[in-house]
């Protein structure tokens, strides 16, 4: 369909566009980490042997660094897709960061490049 974008196209023509215009730098890891590797297996989180390379890794399609540790985790989505869809990946990997790292719950943010939305949990 016409101007519907897939997930890759929806990240490089309009989220990493409206992370610079927030004032993240996309291009520097030390503020944008994209792809970020969540390897569970580090904190005895998955227990099971290894099928593949990649088990007990999740990746999420960004997070955002503050003070050298996530403070956000982004899911995107196609433009075609509900970004409500993303919530519970980005719930997820903001769990899976917390338990990592310690500290706060990062925040948690879904997308489709059009529609932003922020989970906050209930305290």
């Amino acid at each position: 369909m016409a101007g519907y974008r897939t997930e890759a196209q929806t990240r490089q023509e309009i989220i990493d566009e409206r992370l610079r215009l927030s004032d993240w730098d996309v291009h520097d890891p030390s503020q944008v980490v994209q792809e970020l590797d969540i390897y569970l297996e580090r904190k005895g989180a998955v227990r099971e042997p290894r099928k593949h390379a990649y088990q007990g890794h999740r990746f999420a399609d960004y997070a955002l660094i503050h003070k050298g540790l996530p403070a956000a985790v982004v899911e995107a989505k196609k433009t075609s897709v509900d970004a409500r869809l993303g919530q519970e990946q980005a719930v997820t990997y903001a769990r899976d960061l917390q338990q990592l790292h310690g500290g706060p719950l990062p925040f948690a943010m879904y997308t489709n490049g059009h529609d932003i939305y922020f989970w906050e949990p209930d305290f």
